[in-house]
């Protein structure tokens, strides 16, 4: 008999934790789940068990190890996490998007590990992307407030379209920066080791203005390193030949200055933005580099949010918190912020994780049309090759024994 496996999308999912709660507690009606034990394997969860281990000094999943999880790569970290869970003998694991933030080697291994293990244990998947989807699984589960209400053969399932464009231009400028030079960024003969552990090996790498670059990498690869010596205040960066706006760092402007010429987007900075800051204050809050809207705008500012709003398709939210947006829409208004004020280097570091296909397309079509109507430079950072992304350039990133060398492709 075929064993059944469950998938459902994330973006189905009004409340994550009240379906994981109930699902894990016994609250629902289906039947090869009654009475079952469930784990959840997730990153939130990885997050707790490294939380505990900084706090209390102890080792849960590393037993094994003199090196703390923290230190583990991404992929390292989730095997520690699969092979903790499996050991304590669950009927079913709930797969909460088990390959954000993995590169596509990452992916493939634990994808294997998954199928593997999907012979002994339940599996239900929580989804964002459809090439996500592990080939065992035989079933959708439906979700309506958060009710489990059907279930039904995946093969039945239907995806939503992907292609999306904005109407309208990208608002124009009504901030201008002065001297800013041909060459935005330059690294040269950039080296980087921490301890015994050579990260970055010989990286020479040009960014011009007006060039849309896309660096990319496997996770472990120096792309963090690389972004932390430009946005950043990485030590590392002041012993290196890295110019910035035709400076070399260090030599007297502070990272502030250079800041003010960086617009900046990570799902990290999500976290500092909990306040009930409505979406029309968190736009024009850009304008100020501040968490929260504490400066009277004017109103030639409100003014130009408001055209960022509608080109968004968000007016009819303007003022909704932004806490309470979904993840796609925060991250559009987040985009919005960083180019208000359309500065000479856009950064956007890992900006479609943990979203769906549709998602992802809308993200994607923002980004191009930025690049199309605008003067800023952009440099967009993933693991992987992202579809319909128009960048000039790709720099990769590339892991050796000696640390990772870089190339133009």
């Amino acid at each position: 008999m075929e064993k059944i496996h469950f998938v459902i999308e994330n973006k189905n999912l009004n409340s994550k934790e009240t379906f994981l709660n109930n699902i894990l507690n016994n609250k629902h009606n289906i039947p090869s789940l009654k009475e079952k034990k469930g784990l959840l394997f997730s990153n939130s969860v990885l997050e707790k068990f490294i939380t505990e281990e900084v706090k209390y000094n102890t080792k849960t999943l590393n037993l094994k190890e003199e090196r703390s999880i923290r230190f583990f790569s991404s992929g390292e970290q989730k095997k520690a996490l699969l092979t903790y869970l499996i050991q304590q003998e669950p009927d079913f694991l709930i797969l909460d998007s088990p390959f954000d933030s993995l590169d596509i080697s990452t992916t493939s291994i634990l994808k294997d590990n998954l199928i593997e293990l999907s012979s002994k244990i339940l599996l239900i998947q929580i989804f964002n992307r459809r090439e996500e989807i592990l080939p065992i699984i035989t079933n959708v589960l439906e979700v309506n407030d958060d009710i489990i209400i059907e279930t039904f053969p995946f093969k039945n399932y239907t995806f939503s379209e992907t292609e999306f464009t904005f109407k309208g231009k990208i608002p124009k400028p009504i901030t201008f920066y002065k001297n800013i030079p041909d060459q935005i960024i330059s690294l040269q003969n950039v080296n980087v080791h921490y301890d015994d552990k050579c990260i970055l090996n010989n990286i020479n790498w040009t960014i011009n203005k007006g060039e849309f670059w896309h660096l990319i990498g496997p996770n472990g690869s120096g792309k963090t390193t690389i972004l932390s010596m430009i946005y950043g205040n990485n030590v590392k960066a002041f012993r290196q030949n890295i110019y910035l706006f035709g400076k070399k760092k260090g030599s007297g402007e502070s990272i502030w200055e250079i800041k003010e010429k960086i617009g900046y987007f990570s799902p990290a900075i999500l976290e500092l933005f909990q306040r009930k800051t409505t979406v029309k204050q968190m736009v024009i809050s850009g304008f100020f580099d501040s968490i929260g809207l504490y400066i009277t705008p004017t109103t030639l500012q409100i003014k130009l949010a408001k055209e960022w709003i509608k080109l968004l398709n968000l007016e009819h939210k303007k003022d909704t918190y932004f806490k309470n947006l979904t993840t796609a829409e925060q991250r559009l208004v987040l985009i919005a912020r960083a180019m208000i004020k359309h500065p000479p280097l856009l950064i956007l570091d890992e900006p479609l994780i943990n979203l769906s296909n549709q998602e992802t397309a809308i993200i994607v079509s923002l980004i191009n049309k930025i690049v199309k109507e605008s003067d800023t430079t952009l440099l967009f950072v993933s693991h992987r090759q992202v579809d319909n992304l128009l960048p000039n350039f790709i720099y990769e990133l590339v892991p050796t024994q000696n640390g990772s060398t870089g190339n133009v492709k």
